[in-house]
C-alpha cells in the first residue's frame, strides 16, 4: 500500500502543476471549453495517470524501473502536449513557447530534488522507503512537495502576469528569434540534467561538484533569458503606449488643421453667397433667392460639424471618422452618450480608431450602399460600444473556421495575412479587464464588434 500511495502521490504532486500552469497566460476567450472545465478535466488526467503508474510498475511488464517510468512520463507529456496544442486557440508559436518555460521549471526542480535527495542520502544517510520497483522514495515525494510550496509562489504570478502580458503584446513574426533561444537553451538543460543524474552514481564527489557548479550557471544563464525578454516586453509595451498618444495628438492636430480651413473655405463662399443674393435683390429675382437660399440651406446642414457628446476624445474621434465617412459616401448612424471616462484618452484612440478604421475599409469595398451604426454608452461603472458596419467577406484562420458566432480578434486576418488591427483592440480591452468580441454575419453582410470595459479595473 505505501509503494501505491507514494508513487501515485509524487506523480500527482510532479506533473499537476505544471500541466495547468501551460495554460495560466492564455485568457479565456482562447479555450474551446470553459476555464474550470479544463481545468477539472485536466486533474482527473493526471490524477487517473497517477493511478495508472504504481500499477504499471507492480504489473512486472519491464524490468528497468527507470525505463518504464521515462516512457510513461514521456507519454503523459505528449497527451498534454496534444491536448493544449487542441484546446488553446493561439499561435503555435506561442503555444510552445510557454510549453518550453513550464518545461523548464519541471526540469528545475527535478533537479533539486535529486540534488538534495543526493545530499540528504551522503550526510544523513537517507534511503528510499520503498522496494526496487519504485519511482518515488518516500523521502523523494516530501521533496517534490516541499520545493513545490516554495518554487509555485513564484512561478505562478511569474507565468499568469508577466509571462501572459508577453504573449499578449508580441506578435508572433518578432518572437522567432526569442522562441529558438529558449527551446535552444531549454534543450542544453535537460540533456545537462540527464548527464548530471547519471553521473551523480558513476563520478566522484569532487567532479560532482564540478558538475553541480556548471548546472547551475545554465540555470542562471536560462533565468537571465527570461528576465532579457520579460525586460523588452516592458520595453515595447512602453512605446506601443507612447507611440498611441502621438497618434492621438496628430490627430487632435490634424483635425484643428481642418476645421481651420474648412472655416477659411466657409468665409470665402459666404461672401460669395452675398454678393450672388445682392444681385438677385438687385435685379428683383425674388422667388429666385427663394430657391437658392433652400438650396444653400441643405447644403450648408450636411457641412457643420455635429457634438456626438461631452466626452471630449469620443467625440473629437467621432467627428473626425465620420468626416472619413462622409467623403467616402458613406453614411454613419451615431448614438453616443458618455461624459467623464476613467480610461487613457490614447487607449480610447486605440479602441474606437482601430474599429472605425477597419469599419471605413471594409465600407469601401462593400458593392452597395454602405453604411456604418455606432452606439456608445456608459452602464454604471463599464463603457460599452457595438460598431456594426456593411461588410462583404472576411478571411478567417483557419483554426477557426469551423465555428460560428463571436470569434476573438485573432480569428480574423487581413490581406496581408494579419489581425486587422482588432489585436489592438482586444489587448487595451483585456488591460482594463474588459470583453471583447466580434461576429461577421454573411447573410445580413455585416461584421459587428462589441466592446465592454470595466472602468473601475
Amino acid at each position: 500500500m505505501m509503494f501505491f500511495i507514494q508513487n501515485a502521490v509524487g506523480f500527482f504532486i510532479q506533473f499537476l502543476p505544471c500541466t495547468l500552469m501551460i495554460f495560466l497566460p492564455f485568457p479565456q476567450e482562447t479555450y474551446r471549453i470553459g476555464k474550470r472545465s479544463l481545468f477539472a478535466c485536466l486533474t482527473i488526467f493526471i490524477a487517473v495517470f497517477s493511478v495508472l503508474l504504481p500499477i504499471l510498475l507492480q504489473s512486472g511488464i519491464s524490468k528497468n524501473t527507470a525505463l518504464t517510468a521515462n516512457l510513461f512520463t514521456l507519454l503523459v507529456m505528449f497527451i498534454t502536449l496534444t491536448a493544449f496544442i487542441l484546446l488553446v486557440r493561439e499561435s503555435p508559436i506561442k503555444k510552445l513557447l510557454v510549453f518550453f518555460i513550464v518545461l523548464f521549471y519541471g526540469a528545475l526542480q527535478y533537479c533539486l530534488v535529486n540534488t538534495l535527495s543526493g545530499f540528504l542520502s551522503v550526510f544523513f544517510h537517507f534511503s528510499p522507503i520503498s522496494n526496487g520497483w519504485s519511482v518515488y522514495s518516500l523521502h523523494g515525494v516530501l521533496l517534490y512537495a516541499v520545493t513545490a510550496l516554495f518554487m509555485l509562489p513564484c512561478m505562478i504570478p511569474f507565468v499568469s502576469r508577466t509571462l501572459k502580458e508577453y504573449i499578449r503584446e508580441v506578435y508572433t513574426r518578432n518572437m522567432r528569434r526569442e522562441f529558438f533561444i529558449l527551446i535552444f537553451s531549454t534543450c542544453i538543460f535537460i540533456i545537462m540534467m540527464s548527464g548530471f543524474d547519471f553521473a551523480y552514481y558513476y563520478l566522484e564527489y569532487r567532479l560532482y561538484l564540478i558538475l553541480l557548479a556548471i548546472l547551475l550557471a545554465v540555470i542562471m544563464y536560462q533565468v537571465l533569458i527570461y528576465w532579457l525578454i520579460m525586460r523588452e516586453s516592458a520595453r515595447q509595451r512602453r512605446e506601443s503606449a507612447q507611440l498611441r498618444a502621438l497618434e492621438l495628438q496628430q490627430l487632435q492636430y490634424e483635425k484643428i488643421a481642418v476645421d481651420m480651413e474648412n472655416t477659411r473655405r466657409m468665409h470665402h463662399d459666404l461672401r460669395h453667397h452675398y454678393n450672388t443674393l445682392n444681385d438677385m435683390l438687385d435685379r428683383g429675382e425674388l422667388k429666385e433667392m427663394k430657391d437658392y437660399l433652400s438650396k444653400l440651406t441643405d447644403t450648408s446642414a450636411g457641412r457643420v460639424s455635429r457634438t456626438y457628446c461631452r466626452n471630449m476624445v469620443v467625440n473629437s474621434l467621432l467627428q473626425y471618422y465620420t468626416g472619413i465617412a462622409a467623403d467616402e459616401n458613406i453614411r454613419c448612424e451615431v448614438n453616443a452618450e458618455c461624459g467623464e471616462l476613467d480610461i487613457e484618452p490614447s487607449d480610447i484612440t486605440v479602441l474606437l480608431g482601430n474599429v472605425m478604421e477597419n469599419a471605413i475599409n471594409s465600407c469601401r469595398k462593400y458593392p452597395k450602399a454602405p453604411i456604418i451604426d455606432i452606439r456608445i454608452g456608459t452602464f454604471g461603472s463599464s463603457l460599452a460600444m457595438e460598431i456594426t458596419n456593411s461588410c462583404k467577406e472576411v478571411r478567417l484562420d483557419s483554426r477557426f473556421r469551423s465555428e460560428n458566432g463571436f470569434l476573438p480578434s485573432e480569428a480574423f486576418l487581413s490581406s496581408s495575412g494579419d489581425s486587422y488591427g482588432l489585436k489592438s483592440v482586444a489587448h487595451t480591452v483585456q488591460k482594463y479587464e474588459g470583453i471583447s468580441r466580434f461576429l461577421f454575419d454573411p447573410q445580413k453582410e455585416l461584421f459587428i464588434t462589441q466592446i465592454r470595459i470595466n472602468m473601475n479595473g
